[in-house]
């Protein structure tokens, strides 16, 4: 399972286990609706979901809460941005919207200029986690510099679709209302209007996609 992350892509089975063992790296379980960190928190760890589900959200002053991304898949890293930048603080918070497992490694030993032997294989991997990182959160911005909530819906829609005609949508109404930072009556309204023009078909958590429709709004 550990050559599974994309952290150890190039590392054998054994190699992995020696460098966690080495960093005093730690597999933590989190109940439902408890924080990994918070806002504020200082960056300490690098965290990789094994199995469950997290949210990463942020609540404005006024009470209205941000989610930036929620994760699912297994092996997931997160955490990694704030391991490499000067600023000293969580901007988000990170949830477990379900029961979790987390490994957790400490920052130390992800240094870019450690020099172990397994310094050169981690950093080129976790340069590309955090390119792909730069690019979800460029097409983040994309989704919300939308004029319309029918244009926000229809970026989000193509950006996790990866090329199907159909996908499966993991947040309920009140988290997609968050992810896009709109209202949540809006949203569900809005999503009705889109299936009316036969520009998605939605049955439960599937919606099936009509891609060139949606195009039509980029």
């Amino acid at each position: 399972m550990l050559k599974e992350l994309k952290l150890f892509k190039g590392l054998s089975e054994s190699e992995i286990e020696d460098f966690l063992n080495e960093n005093n790296a730690i597999v933590k379980y989190y109940n439902e609706n408890e924080y990994i960190f918070q806002q504020g928190d200082i960056p300490e760890y690098l965290y990789i979901l094994l199995n469950g589900v997290i949210n990463v959200e942020r609540m404005e002053i006024s009470g209205k809460r941000i989610i930036a991304n929620q994760f699912r898949e297994d092996n997931t890293v997160f955490g990694e941005v704030y391991l490499y930048v000067e600023k000293r603080e969580y901007d988000y918070s990170a949830l477990a919207v379900k029961d979790s497992k987390v490994l957790k490694i400490k920052k130390e030993a992800l240094e870019f200029n450690k020099g172990d032997k397994y310094s050169r294989t981690i950093t080129n991997n976790m340069l590309s986690i955090l390119s792909n990182k730069a690019f979800y959160l460029n097409q983040k911005l994309l989704i919300y510099s939308s004029f319309s909530l029918r244009q926000k819906l229809s970026k989000f829609f193509l950006l996790i679709s990866e090329n199907k005609n159909s996908i499966e949508l993991k947040l309920n109404r009140e988290e997609l209302a968050d992810f896009l930072g709109v209202a949540r009556p809006s949203v569900s309204r809005e999503l009705m209007n889109m299936q009316d023009d036969g520009i998605i078909k939605i049955e439960k958590n599937k919606v099936t996609l009509n891609k060139e429709k949606l195009e039509e709004f980029l």
